[in-house]
């Protein structure tokens, strides 16, 4: 048997809950988690609602959870860029929770292509216009940010498409590449959770069911990562990032340890 991380990061859709329905087993496997007296993170990449609704979420499917333990997208981003002022004016393709988290730390948004940089995040009332504005900022030179890269975000129903959709065509018409992720699965995020956890990086594990974001974020960072596999998913061949642990279903995460 292997010894219990000290520090578990959990990813939220597809790994604890598939829109509002508990994954079966996931109630049990974080009980198990909090019996073995580990530190617990709750992180989504996904930025369009606040850490109070993922705790009212949580609580609400019988999970127990802090407001501490949650940390989104949106959240990391607007703290970042409120210590990186040479980010400049900024022009978001985002929902009004990012932008209340951007006002907050009173960071400058513009609603023009006079913006120094471009953040692209999920945005279900995504326009033309908004596209034009960012395609015309990044033409002038403009940086060119994301709150998270999935391209899909999980839905019972098949899913959303979320912000890499909107960098992918971005990137076609400019020519442009995307220049920095702060969410997962970002070494600025997988950094800033081992500070806040207080473990080495080895004693912490994270768990979820994308390899590119989840895993990702883990191994960068020198943290452990448990890749959950419920679709049968392939590993492709030129991977950098190979997940320590496979299992079906976080039901299967004590059996690991």
């Amino acid at each position: 048997m292997q010894k219990i991380p000290k520090a578990f990061i959990f990813d939220l859709d597809g790994t604890i809950y598939l829109g509002d329905h508990l994954i079966e087993g996931a109630k049990e496997s974080l009980q198990w988690v909090r019996e073995s007296n580990a530190k617990v993170r709750f992180v989504t990449n996904n930025p369009r609602f606040s850490r109070r609704f993922y705790l009212e979420k949580l609580q609400r499917l019988g999970i127990e959870t802090t407001f501490d333990e949650i940390i989104t997208s949106a959240q990391i981003t607007a703290s970042y860029l409120a210590q990186n002022e040479q980010y400049g004016k900024i022009f978001v393709i985002g929902e009004d929770q990012l932008l209340s988290e951007l006002n907050e730390k009173k960071i400058n948004v513009v609603n023009d292509d006079t913006a120094d940089t471009v953040l692209v995040s999920f945005d279900t009332d995504l326009y033309y216009e908004k596209l034009m504005i960012a395609y015309r900022a990044l033409n002038n030179g403009a940086n060119f940010i994301t709150t998270n890269p999935d391209a899909v975000c999980p839905t019972p129903d098949g899913g959303l498409i979320d912000s890499g959709a909107i960098i992918a065509a971005l990137e076609t018409s400019t020519s442009r590449k995307l220049e920095k992720v702060i969410g997962k699965p970002s070494k600025i995020l997988g950094d800033l959770l081992i500070q806040q956890l207080g473990e080495e990086a080895n004693d912490c594990v994270v768990v979820g069911d994308r390899l590119n974001t989840d895993v990702r974020l883990g191994k960068q960072s020198n943290m452990q990562a448990i890749w959950i596999r419920a679709y049968d998913e392939i590993i492709p061949e030129d991977t950098k990032y190979y997940p320590d642990y496979t299992i079906k279903s976080i039901a299967q995460l004590p059996d690991l340890f």
